[in-house]
């Protein structure tokens, strides 16, 4: 995989260049919904359930509640758009290290905005760290969903070019 160039401009990604994102978030979210429901309740002894995360962020910091079927929707639009754009502007107008790197540390990045930023404010303890397994899988599971959701992406826009 070639290392991607930075550009200096804040330009908006191309159609092609969404859609790339998207199949690339579609291929990690893909990996961490298995990756979260059978490897993860193996070792953890419990499933990471981020749909459960997003219900009760919404009970505490909103007062409402939403449907088990909005909570997962919600859940795949960050996995498979929200995330990937995130990957692709840190990468093109903050700073990019090359694959593999960047899909890894934005891999962990993600682990941080879910356990460290929502999970606090959906009422659990910070990184999960009540159930240390867990929290342990999770970080696994998002810096291997990283790492897949950029490495498809960039593979995609190398073809593209």
């Amino acid at each position: 995989m070639t290392t991607t160039t930075m550009t200096s401009s804040f330009a908006l990604p191309s159609t092609r260049t969404v859609i790339n994102l998207a199949l690339g978030g579609f291929a990690g979210l893909g990996f961490w919904e298995l990756f979260s429901a059978v490897p993860t309740a193996w070792f953890a002894e419990y499933a990471l359930e981020p749909p459960e995360l997003v219900k009760s962020l919404f009970a505490h910091q909103l007062g409402l509640t939403i449907s088990t079927p909005i909570a997962k929707l919600l859940h795949f639009i960050t996995g498979f758009l929200f995330y990937p754009l995130g990957y692709w502007i840190v990468t093109r107008w903050v700073k990019s290290f090359g694959m593999p790197a960047d899909g890894w540390i934005w891999g962990v990045i993600t682990y941080f905005i879910a356990l460290a930023f929502f999970a606090p404010l959906a009422g659990q303890h910070f990184l999960l760290n009540d159930v240390p397994r867990l929290s342990f899988m999770s970080l696994v599971g998002h810096a291997i969903y990283g790492y897949l959701a950029a490495y498809v992406f960039e593979a995609l826009e190398a073809r593209n070019t």
